[in-house]
């Protein structure tokens, strides 16, 4: 069997040749589907076409956009009236500065023309003054306040001088008992001195005793040994007086019953020989 590895023919192909390129994308394909209808122009910004198939100019991109915006140029007339209102503005302004009083403010001028500007003067003076008067007593009951604040620590400080005072006369009495309960502390220590002699030798007798008990202990535990011993022997006598009590006992019935054999014996002799006698002879 023969295989045929060359690209066979078809139909499709020669229909493709026919169909025009695409507008969007440049490339032949059915007009149903086409890649570049969801793709943005890097050009024009425009969406449905690509940048290569790009049909749009920038006039009519300037026109078409709605962000740009169009200056719009003054008439001539317009022009002239821009130019004579700001001449008027600049000589106002030139007669003004000519002015004696040019200087000087709008608020300022008119307190001088006005009357009532030197008892406004005459006030804040007053009130400038009365301010100042006030700071100065805030800053004198400052004062106050902080001589009181001093005057309450010194209190404070002297009687804690008292409280010390009072603590160091306490504390000089009770030196002075403790040099009294010295004296008698140490008549103490010497009692106490003589009173652990006498316990120790009071220890030492009761060791002694100890020991002697301990002593009596094992020679108690030792005669209870040897008693128990000689309990052990009595209790083997008793056994061996027991078995000899009943030896005995045993031999006194044999020889009751011996006895008795014996007796029945001779009370039969007996009467064989009474009763030869009887008949003149004996057995």
């Amino acid at each position: 069997m023969e295989y045929n590895f060359r690209p066979q023919w078809r139909p499709w192909f020669f229909q493709m040749r026919q169909i025009s390129a695409c507008a969007r994308c440049g490339n032949r394909h059915r007009q149903t589907f086409c890649f570049a209808a969801s793709k943005k122009c890097f050009k024009c910004h425009h969406v449905g076409h690509y940048a290569r198939m790009c049909v749009f100019r920038p006039n009519q991109e300037i026109q078409k956009c709605k962000d740009v915006t169009q200056t719009k140029l003054k008439s001539k007339s317009q022009k002239d009236r821009d130019s004579r209102r700001i001449k008027e503005y600049f000589d106002s302004k030139s007669l003004t500065r000519s002015l004696p009083f040019a200087n000087l403010r709008d608020s300022a001028f008119k307190s001088c023309l006005d009357s009532t500007s030197i008892l406004k003067c005459e006030l804040t003076c007053v009130k400038q003054k009365l301010s100042l008067e006030q700071k100065k007593d805030e800053s004198q009951t400052d004062e106050i306040f902080n001589l009181r604040e001093k005057l309450r620590h010194f209190q404070s400080v002297s009687v804690e001088n008292e409280k010390l005072r009072a603590d160091v006369l306490r504390l000089q009495e009770n030196q002075k008992r403790q040099s009294v309960n010295m004296d008698n502390c140490q008549n103490h220590v010497k009692h106490i001195n003589d009173l652990e002699l006498y316990l120790q030798r009071k220890i030492d007798f009761i060791f002694e005793i100890q020991q002697v008990y301990e002593e009596m202990v094992t020679e108690k535990r030792q005669l209870f040994n040897e008693n128990s011993i000689l309990h052990f022997k009595e209790d083997d006598y008793y056994k061996q007086i027991r078995e000899l009590s009943i030896k005995l006992k045993a031999s006194e019935t044999e020889k009751e019953q011996l006895r008795s054999t014996l007796n029945q014996t001779t009370v039969y002799q007996n009467q064989n020989r009474n009763f030869q006698s009887q008949f003149g002879y004996f057995r």
